[in-house]
């Protein structure tokens, strides 16, 4: 795992082309009732900080969203509340 890449940029399609990156967690191909390759529950509140954080379209799974176990639901509605409060989007400038 690296944060950044050369240039300075967040990794992936997030920092090369952020307004055409779609971010998620999980899917039905990945987690769900499938269970092939599922994000770590524990840690699927650290995974929505990020996504919901920085640049890129970010897709909140139905099951986790629906999810009240945890708190894990009213932490994705703070989340997306920040990102609407502070303007972030796929065209945002983030800086590692």
């Amino acid at each position: 795992w690296r944060l950044v890449d050369a240039q300075g940029r967040p990794s992936g399609l997030m920092g090369m082309w952020p307004s055409r990156a779609i971010t998620f967690i999980d899917n039905h191909d990945t987690g769900s009732t499938l269970n092939h390759w599922p994000f770590p529950t524990q840690q699927l509140p650290l995974g929505y900080a990020y996504i919901l954080t920085h640049p890129g379209t970010p897709t909140v799974f139905y099951d986790h969203f629906f999810q009240e176990a945890n708190g894990l639901r009213q932490a994705i509605i703070d989340l997306v509340q920040l990102r609407t409060k502070h303007g972030i989007n796929c065209r945002s400038k983030v800086t590692v």
